[in-house]
């Protein structure tokens, strides 16, 4: 592992590394492949690169575990490493930044960008950003491990039997919790509990170790408070610790070593890193977060946030925490597609929001336009179509993903097994499995798949169970009206499936 000179300026840098070897990239011949490996790109700020501690704690850690991840760097705007990535196309992205590089705008930028390495809108890389209070915790998240989730805290309401063992404590009734032991319970246990929940988060996040939190509530970037209704503990910090206040304001060191995976799937703001000292990173230096979904602004729609929390726990075990994230986003995408479809809202796919407001309800100008040639009649019959395209639009970029997106982080034992993929290389035939453990699946199903492939959907054979795609993406395949009711394998054939391998030198445009 070679760690770039501290000396050397980024476009200095980027230019050494311009013969280095290509993660997942190797020649062949016209008659026969191989199956791509995933491949890795550390995009990092010219800030990160020039200080010892940051760089040794965030690239060099991605080194050792990605050791042909080819490194990018920006000087001024993340949006400069566009080139080289374009010519990547890496299965999978870590933005590396210092706290004050964060947040709500580069939130956006970072949203905006992986969807912009080819011509379709979808998000065209598996992205994370990793920073932290300080070079110490951002190392932590950096150098994570596999986290197979066993141990669940529930407070927004989830389906809390995916998991071995899961507490659920209501953000709308006080005085009960629900608690799940797949060992010992056929049925969700509704127990009696104190109507300040103060002491039973902090059992659960220092006697129980769990593994998954996931939140709902008031929040900002500076407090969770648990609930709507009526005092309850608040989650604040202090110089990077957690701190657990119950009604009667005292307050509880709530420190965690526990990895986990935090899910602030119904909370505003939380996710924004405005300063050092913030939730989100008082969560990775104290909590033992890895990786961790949150907004960066007000939210109100929920589709980002909500939507990967149930397909990550209804679907437990099919997919990864980074690929419940970018599957659910990729869904908001498809949406806002057929949103423009009817209303030749073409704007929709450049217009993102700048600003943190209240209730912030983005409309594009030709959204308007189409609404001015409806009647009033038409007008209240689309109301509820209107709310969704603002709502998608609203969430498409606002949620951040903290964490090496390509950890392996999911529930373990699920209700689904994913299989290896497997390549034919005479038949040219990628081959994907995944197998129904128990229970049942009525809804969609997404497959990740290995690098980046060229097919059509018409290419696409399918168990009957699965039905047909709607979505089939290079990195991503979308099987919407699933119906898997019996325990079993189901496979997915893509004939003459070509993979896509980079051939040029990313470093050509410089």
């Amino acid at each position: 592992m070679t760690l770039l000179p501290k000396h050397l300026s980024s476009f200095a840098a980027i230019t050494m590394l311009a013969t280095a070897t290509l993660c997942g990239c190797f020649s062949r011949n016209s008659s026969e492949f191989e199956l791509p490996k995933d491949s890795y790109a550390i995009v990092a700020s010219a800030s990160i690169l020039n200080d010892t501690d940051w760089n040794a704690a965030t690239i060099g850690e991605l080194l050792k575990k990605y050791p042909d991840a080819q490194i990018i760097l920006w000087e001024k705007d993340v949006t400069e490493a566009l080139p080289q990535l374009k010519v990547l196309k890496p299965s999978f992205t870590a933005f590396v930044v210092k706290p004050g590089e964060a947040g709500v705008h580069f939130t956006i930028a970072v949203s905006n960008l992986t969807r912009a390495l080819d011509d379709d809108p979808y998000t065209d890389t598996f992205w994370g950003v990793i920073t932290g209070y300080d070079a110490a915790s951002a190392k932590a998240v950096a150098a994570a491990g596999p986290i197979a989730i066993e141990r669940a805290l529930d407070c927004s309401g989830c389906d809390i039997t995916a998991f071995k063992k899961a507490w659920r404590y209501s953000e709308d009734h006080r005085g009960t919790m629900n608690t799940w032991d797949a060992e010992a319970d056929d049925v969700v246990q509704n127990v009696p509990c104190d109507t300040d929940n103060t002491q039973g988060v902090l059992e659960r996040l220092q006697k129980d170790n769990i593994q998954f939190l996931s939140t709902s509530g008031h929040a900002t970037q500076h407090d969770w408070q648990m609930g709507y209704c009526g005092p309850n503990m608040t989650m604040v910090h202090k110089e990077g610790a957690l701190i657990a206040v119950n009604p009667n304001r005292e307050g509880f060191y709530a420190h965690s070593d526990e990895p986990k995976v935090y899910f602030a799937n119904g909370n505003c703001l939380i996710g924004d890193i405005d300063q050092r000292d913030c939730m989100a990173l008082s969560w990775m230096r104290d909590g033992g977060v890895r990786q961790m979904m949150g907004y960066t602004v007000t939210t109100w729609f929920g589709a980002q946030g909500w939507g990967t929390l149930g397909l990550f726990t209804d679907t437990a075990g099919l997919t990864t925490a980074s690929e419940a994230f970018h599957f659910t986003n990729a869904g908001i995408v498809n949406a806002l597609e057929k949103a423009i479809e009817i209303t030749g809202a073409e704007d929709i796919r450049t217009t993102y929001l700048t600003k943190i407001a209240e209730m912030n309800q983005p409309i594009t100008r030709q959204m308007l336009h189409w609404v001015d040639t409806l009647s009033p009649e038409e007008r209240e019959k689309q109301r509820d179509f209107l709310r969704q395209i603002i709502g998608n639009l609203h969430d498409r970029d606002t949620v951040c993903f903290y964490g090496d997106p390509a950890l392996n982080a999911r529930i373990a034992d699920g209700r689904f097994t994913v299989e290896p993929s497997v390549y034919h290389k005479t038949q040219q035939t990628l081959l994907l499995s995944v197998r129904l453990n128990r229970g049942e699946r009525k809804g969609a199903i997404w497959f990740r798949l290995p690098g980046s492939w060229t097919y059509t959907p018409e290419q696409v054979k399918a168990s009957e169970e699965l039905g047909e795609p709607d979505l089939c993406l290079d990195n991503m395949i979308r099987f919407p009206n699933a119906t898997l009711t019996k325990r079993g394998t189901y496979t997915v054939t893509i004939e003459q499936a070509l993979p896509n391998i980079v051939t040029a030198d990313p470093y050509s445009t410089l």
